[in-house]
């Protein structure tokens, strides 16, 4: 899949921009603040409808602007797909109203926002997705799910529903005062959380099963076999790896029946999928806690690319990638592997870097485009 081209107009920085991408490597080069990082995001946003950094679309139109564009070209799988993306800041009468319409074009016909998402899956690094292996379980949680999302476009939907579902269970428990009808009420809704949150926790073993066994590959490479990589699944339903759903759901059932009243006392839902972990260890240690920096880079970056792989598995070729930053935050060695991955692949990347030395000791460059950035300007280095 490649992103030959694409036009942005009152895009953040950006005024009227056209950049035609080199179909393996794209490398964009600029002080901070000059407009690299949005370059990235654009194409993100160009395949998926909507930025990974905002979720407030506003902020995608330059301020003196009240509208703007983005207009691509894409090959996926021998097909070509022109992309039009207008985003329109409208007058509010009604608070509640949305604040920008968005209108998405592909080949002319109108789509929704689901409609790329289903096809386009750009997989994006950023130096926040260091924060995978040492930050909340929701941060882990939210990055498994985006994977899944990936994978799995329904999965999304799936997930709403339960989050849904959640919710009115959690209003039930702090609102209702008679304990009888509170229990009525709380078995309608359990075996709708029962029924979700089963198939929701199945997709999270899945697919962390066979992460783990992309990843615990790459992490060899990366460490010359000194290291062994394993993500263990920190269920608090199921106790084991099962792909048995009568036996998730049986399971979720004994444990919301234990902790009901501690459901009561705390009038939240303890148990379920929203409360799912993972742990990601070296050797038998969980990173999260006892890992050195370097150790927790090397893990996230065999994340990275281990998900690169299950999409490459499930289109039958490899997806952009898009490293915003990510070479400052590695050392040498890593920053080395990373490209000779990127080398060994017939996979288009976009690069940004603050120094162009960063990556001239590379032969992989020599089949590539820089691009020099500077204030919403971007010239082709010729």
């Amino acid at each position: 899949m490649n992103v030959n081209k694409i036009r942005l107009i009152n895009f953040r920085n950006f005024l009227d921009v056209t950049i035609l991408f080199h179909n393996s490597l794209n490398i964009f080069i600029g002080n901070n603040a000059q407009g690299k990082t949005n370059i990235i995001e654009s194409i993100y946003t160009l395949l998926r409808g909507s930025s990974y950094r905002t979720k407030d679309d506003s902020n995608l139109i330059n301020w003196n602007e009240k509208k703007c564009y983005l207009l691509g070209e894409v090959d996926k799988a021998k097909e070509y797909f022109q992309i039009n993306i207008l985003f329109q800041n409208v007058d509010q009468t009604d608070i509640l109203a949305k604040r920008v319409k968005k209108t998405i074009k592909v080949n002319k016909k109108f789509q929704q926002k689901s409609w790329l998402k289903e096809r386009f899956t750009p997989v994006i690094f950023t130096p926040e997705d260091l924060q995978i292996i040492k930050s909340s379980p929701a941060v882990r949680r939210r990055f498994l799910d985006e994977v899944i999302i990936n994978l799995h476009p329904i999965y999304e939907q799936h997930l709403k529903d339960y989050n849904r579902i959640l919710f009115q269970r959690n209003i039930l428990l702090k609102s209702e005062k008679n304990k009888t009808n509170l229990d009525r009420h709380l078995s309608i809704w359990n075996q709708k959380m029962v029924e979700l949150g089963s198939l929701i926790i199945l997709y999270r073993a899945k697919t962390l099963q066979l992460m783990n066994q992309k990843a615990k590959i790459i992490h060899h490479m990366m460490t010359k076999n000194k290291d062994t990589l394993k993500l263990k699944y920190n269920s608090n339903v199921i106790t084991s790896y099962t792909e048995n759903k009568e036996e998730i759901q049986n399971a979720f059932i004994q444990k919301l029946n234990y902790n009901k009243e501690k459901d009561y006392r705390l009038k939240m839902s303890t148990v379920g999928p929203h409360r799912d972990d993972y742990l990601v260890m070296n050797n038998l240690i969980d990173l999260g806690i006892y890992g050195s920096q370097g150790q927790q880079r090397s893990a996230v970056l065999a994340l990275k690319m281990a998900e690169l792989e299950l999409i490459r598995e499930k289109d039958k070729e490899y997806p952009p990638l898009l490293l915003d930053d990510v070479l400052s935050e590695l050392d040498s060695e890593r920053r080395l592997f990373l490209i000779k991955l990127i080398s060994d692949r017939s996979l288009q990347t976009f690069i940004t870097s603050i120094d162009l030395h960063d990556l001239i000791q590379y032969d992989s460059i020599k089949q590539s485009k820089i691009f020099l950035v500077n204030n919403g300007i971007v010239k082709e280095q010729q």
